[in-house]
C-alpha cells in the first residue's frame, strides 16, 4: 500500500494504516515493518476478512501511537515480544 500506492483495504481502514506508518517514521520511533505486531492478519483484512478486529486494533494502535506510546504493541523482531510491558 505504502510501496506501490495500492488500495487493497477499506478506506477507513486505509486512512489509520497510513496514520500509521507516518506516526511510526517519527524521529525516536519504532519502524513498523519488522516490527508490525499483527502479520499476518492484514492479508485477511486485505480480503475483506475481519474488518471489525483490523478496525479495533489499528484504532487501539493509532491512540497509543498519537499519545507517543506503542512500544508495548510493537514487536522486537528478535525475540518476537513487545518492546516494553503495558
Amino acid at each position: 500500500m505504502t510501496i506501490h500506492d495500492a488500495h487493497p483495504f477499506p478506506s477507513d481502514i486505509e486512512i489509520m494504516l497510513r496514520e500509521i506508518d507516518s506516526l511510526g517514521r517519527a524521529y525516536g520511533r519504532w519502524a513498523l515493518g519488522e516490527n508490525w505486531p499483527y502479520s499476518p492478519r492484514e492479508f485477511d483484512w486485505e480480503r475483506g476478512r475481519n474488518l471489525d478486529e483490523a478496525r479495533s486494533l489499528l484504532s487501539h494502535l493509532l491512540a497509543m501511537l498519537r499519545a507517543g506510546r506503542g512500544d508495548e504493541v510493537l514487536f522486537d523482531p528478535r525475540t518476537r515480544k513487545p518492546f516494553q510491558t503495558g
